[in-house]
């Protein structure tokens, strides 16, 4: 399965995110942002890629002020590596 990331910089629009993809039915989880893709100690929306477009509109149609990319999650053997997606 292949996953994207929606980062934010303020942890109250990223649970807004997260239960307006969960009040549409859109499988996600609140995890750890990745080293390197947002402030310490934050925390992003993780959810299948194949959603995109749905998670696109939610932000767009959400007033999120914070946001800041999504990514999407390359899985290899010897850890993930992270690819910015142009919305």
């Amino acid at each position: 399965m292949m996953y994207a990331l929606a980062v934010f910089l303020n942890r109250n629009e990223t649970l807004k995110f997260y239960n307006e993809l969960r009040r549409l039915g859109i499988n996600s989880m609140v995890v750890s942002t990745p080293k390197g893709l947002g402030s310490s100690c934050s925390v992003s929306v993780k959810f299948y890629f194949k959603e995109l477009t749905r998670a696109v509109y939610i932000l767009k149609t959400g007033n999120y002020k914070t946001f800041s990319y999504f990514f999407k999650i390359n899985q290899r053997k010897n850890g993930n590596t992270y690819e910015i997606i142009n919305v």
